[in-house]
């Protein structure tokens, strides 16, 4: 048997949380905004790099080729099932 021990008020700590999230998810959009700026002023002059002050800034594009593993499954099931790994990880969330 586990003893839990709770210090301080963790009801405070998860309202904590939430106000950083909440700043955290600003800041994205923020830097978004930003980021959507200066990849619109690259579009526009028809380059995938600029040199700005002190800055490089490259907007390229990059192809990757992914596994389809969806269609891999549905055509080659047990074959898929052998290669399947399971792992075990713990999440944490408030809700």
């Amino acid at each position: 048997m586990k003893t839990v021990i709770i210090t301080g008020n963790l009801e405070n700590e998860i309202k904590d949380i939430r106000v950083l999230e909440a700043k955290i998810n600003e800041l994205k959009e923020l830097k978004e905004e930003k980021e959507s700026l200066i990849k619109s002023v690259l579009d526009e002059a028809g380059v995938e790099e600029m040199k700005i002050g002190a800055f490089t800034v490259r907007f390229t594009n990059i192809v990757r080729n992914n596994f389809n593993t969806t269609a891999f499954k549905k055509k080659y099931l047990e074959l898929y099932n052998a290669f399947i790994k399971q792992s075990n990880y713990r999440k944490f969330s408030i809700v």
